[in-house]
Formats: structure tokens, sequence, C-alpha cells
């Protein structure tokens, strides 16, 4: 919100971050979102050695507060053409 607090992303919100990120796709910059969840324990159980590591991730990605974008471009590296 307004005052710095966590608020719901609505379909405009989700949109406009979309667009950012295709603007500095454009401009060739790789582009991470940041964001994080909070919770009192594992949102899975951690006993059950069955879990493979993509459903403990899957498990974790759910009402995420997004922090912010975060845009970078790949120095030139020796030896490599340019294409």
């Amino acid at each position: 919100g307004e005052d710095g607090s966590p608020k719901h992303m609505s379909d405009e919100d989700k949109q406009h971050v979309l667009d950012v990120v295709d603007k500095y796709s454009e401009r060739a910059l790789r582009v991470l979102a940041i964001a994080m969840s909070t919770f009192d324990a594992m949102p899975f159980d951690t006993s059950n050695e069955e879990i493979t590591t993509d459903q403990k991730f899957q498990a974790c990605r759910s009402k995420l507060t997004l922090l912010g974008l975060v845009a970078s471009i790949d120095p030139d590296r020796d030896g490599v053409p340019e294409s």
C-alpha cells in the first residue's frame, strides 16, 4: 500500500510488472523477481522423505510478496563472438 504495507496485486498491477519485465528484456537485460513469504512452519511434512525438492519448492511458492525486480546484463566474455 501507500504506507509500504503489502497489498494484493490486482490484474492491472500484474500487467504493469509484466510490462516492466518486457521493457527490460527488450534491452537484453535479464530480469529477476525478488519475492518473499513468511510462515511459522514449513508448508510440507519435513519428515516425509518421499517429497521431492520440486514439491517442496512448489509448497513454499504460495502467498509471496513481490519486493521488486532486479535487471542485469551479462558482460561480454573474451573469446565469444558477437552474434
